[in-house]
């Protein structure tokens, strides 16, 4: 009996031991909103446990733990103190133990970054979405202050505007969040949208105005906005119409007949009462090439002094590309001048934390294409994790799991960004041997700025005669000296910024002989690419068959190759028909090269064909089903200068739901 009792009270004290306690947890303060720090601000996290210690680490963007330490509480309380001397994105990671035993864990992030002070008359191109209109936290204005954000977009709903026909108030709420933007120097956008039960109402609550009624009452709720606020010097008519999200009823069976029309009385209207008053129209989503130059066509160009894009994309590569035929569409529906270009809302899909750091990668290369095609505003969405989009923000939500407002990577991306090209103009980029190595020259009185990444790890030499000083995506800068006149600097996806008299880039060590997608072009040949179709009889693809297709809108949404509405090869996309749609790479090298590539489906339809040729010959097939997506190589391809590579999409039995996306790396073995 004693021997008995014995073993159950060791095992009972061995359970008690190793389990944390269930009333165990760790409560982390903030000694500063957001845990975002100046560079000459301590990095201070208030920290109270039940345990009798307190053990921490800092990791860095890249995963790197970059300092650790202990501490035995005082009270309960502990100030964990990192004194990091550097800047930077981190997660910091708190266990607290009692006896050496692990109690409980948990984390939350901290950003350090240089201080920057407006003055609220900055000329800057960087804005961020917030959603103040739909009960955010008002607080995260001093936050993107701190970031050298300058513009915020928000709306005033006009059903909570004009809730008696013809009577005007406005909630505390709107008026609150106004005089907070202008109390932390940052400058409104305004998004006049939404259904008002008043007008146009019978088909729901995002019908669009239709009715001469409808659109003088939007007219009227859009002239009170713009004269409740002196400080708001811009508009935007309405959001996504051509989505059709946000509307319903007849304007949907003309979209841009009924947006021209509400966009024309509305514009002629708040001209009239505030002639400082810019108004932007577009809001599209993506850039949308088909349904503005139907806008456009229609005698839009008028009633709008800047048009606004969504350029939301998996991947940027072929933005610069979608945005410069942009500017030639304004061109030609503008006597030949340009209008300026605001992506109202841009950013990465962000479906967990997993995504944050390609959020941060996707807002630097974005913002940097943008830039080189003369965007002249870009509102980063979203400010912070909400709802419908829990990871998406800057910061995270007010009750974040993190912290109130604690950072994400893309916080500190965005605030670098803006330290690195506040006040510089793009020049030119540098002409290199892979199309896949993107380097930019911005330029201002004192001197220059560059901006470097490439798809694929690869060390590039940059030709200058003076050392430059090289800051990394967080931050973090060092120093260089050439030898022989040049800087080597490894690069990759991550955006690198060199300040310095750099003349030019050479890339001749990459191993990517060729990328689709950096590639992509709106020239027949250009980085090696064609694009094009072919007729296939009995089966037997024949590369003499390839007919090349020609530069056109493809749909309402994108421009790209194409044959006829649904036979097209797009950035990303192939869509075939009755014939095969091709894309065609042809080598100017001897060389032995693996072909990665990504190939992925939507759902419908019943699949379509891959295949890949080399001068013809058959070297991979696969049937694509729907909803499939997957990653594949083809190794120890041998090619000759002029030897072609034919990635084709052939549809199975019939080409409904046979858009597929096929990207393509060739890279020399």
């Amino acid at each position: 009996m004693k021997k008995t009792s014995a073993s159950k009270l060791l095992l009972s004290l061995a359970a008690l031991v190793v389990a944390p306690l269930a009333e165990a947890a760790i409560t982390i303060s903030q000694s500063k909103l957001g845990n975002i720090f100046f560079t000459n601000e301590t990095v201070s996290i208030p920290v109270r446990v039940d345990g009798d210690r307190v053990e921490w680490s800092a990791v860095d963007y890249h995963g790197r733990v970059v300092k650790s330490g202990a501490a035995v509480p005082v009270n309960g309380q502990v100030d964990i103190r990192p004194a990091l001397g550097r800047r930077g994105y981190f997660d910091l990671r708190i266990v607290e133990r009692r006896s050496g035993n692990v109690m409980s864990e948990k984390s939350t992030s901290f950003a350090v970054i240089t201080p920057l002070a407006l003055t609220g008359r900055e000329i800057s191109p960087f804005g961020v979405q917030m959603h103040n209109a739909q009960n955010g936290d008002q607080r995260a204005f001093d936050l993107f202050a701190r970031a050298g954000i300058v513009h915020f977009r928000d709306e005033q709903y006009w059903e909570h505007i004009e809730r008696q026909k013809g009577q005007y108030s406005y909630p505390a709420a709107f008026t609150n969040f106004m005089a907070k933007g202008a109390q932390a120097k940052m400058q409104p956008l305004i998004t006049l949208d939404w259904a008002n039960p008043h007008y146009d109402w019978s088909a729901g609550m995002f019908t669009a105005p239709h009715t001469d009624s409808g659109r003088e009452g939007f007219a009227n709720y859009g002239v009170e906005i713009v004269r409740k606020y002196p400080e708001l010097k811009a508009v935007e008519i309405w959001n996504e119409y051509n989505a059709g999200t946000f509307i319903a009823g007849p304007a949907t069976a003309n979209k841009p007949y009924y947006y021209k029309r509400m966009l024309e009385v509305a514009s002629q209207r708040i001209r009239a009462a505030r002639p400082d008053v810019q108004i932007v129209a577009g809001g599209t989503v993506p850039i949308t090439h088909g349904f503005l130059r139907d806008v456009f066509a229609q005698g839009a160009m008028p009633h709008l002094d800047v048009v606004s894009i969504h350029p939301y994309r998996a991947t940027v590569e072929g933005a610069d590309v979608e945005i410069a035929e942009l500017r030639e569409l304004i061109k030609r529906h503008n006597n030949g001048v340009e209008k300026p270009i605001w992506a109202t809302e841009f950013s990465h899909e962000v479906y967990s934390p997993s995504d944050h750091n390609e959020a941060a990668i996707h807002l630097a290369q974005m913002v940097t294409l943008m830039l080189s095609q003369n965007v002249e505003r870009m509102y980063y969405y979203l400010g912070l994790d909400d709802p419908s989009f829990p990871h998406r923000g800057l910061l995270s939500a007010p009750n974040g799991s993190k912290g109130a407002l604690a950072p994400h990577p893309a916080y500190v991306a965005y605030a670098n960004i803006i330290r690195q090209l506040r006040g510089y103009k793009f020049h030119s980029r540098f002409a290199t041997n892979s199309s896949s190595t993107y380097a930019f020259r911005f330029q201002n009185a004192a001197g220059r700025m560059n901006v470097l990444w490439s798809t694929e790890p690869v060390t590039v030499s940059l030709r200058t005669s003076s050392p430059v000083i090289v800051t990394d995506i967080m931050g973090v800068s060092r120093s260089l000296s050439p030898s022989g006149g040049v800087v080597r600097l490894r690069i990759d996806r991550n955006p690198q910024y060199v300040k310095g008299p750099v003349s030019s880039v050479s890339d001749s060590g990459s191993p990517i002989l060729a990328c689709s997608l950096s590639g992509w072009s709106n020239e027949q040949g250009k980085h090696g690419w064609s694009y094009g179709s072919a007729a296939v009889a009995g089966g037997a693809y024949n590369p003499s068959a390839f007919t090349p297709m020609r530069w056109d809108y493809i749909g309402d949404n994108a421009v790209g190759w194409m044959s006829n509405t649904w036979h097209f090869v797009s950035v990303e996309q192939m869509h075939p028909s009755s014939s095969w749609a091709v894309r065609r790479w042809t080598s100017p090298v001897n060389a032995t090269v693996t072909l990665r590539c990504k190939v992925n489906r939507g759902g419908g339809g019943d699949g379509v064909g891959i295949n890949i040729y080399v001068d013809g010959t058959h070297v991979y097939s696969r049937h694509l089903k729907p909803d499939e997506s997957y990653e594949f190589n083809v190794n120890n391809v041998v090619v000759k200068p002029g030897s072609r590579v034919d990635f084709t999409v052939n549809q199975h039995g019939e080409s409904s739901f046979d858009s597929t996306g096929f990207s393509v790396k060739i890279i020399r073995q």
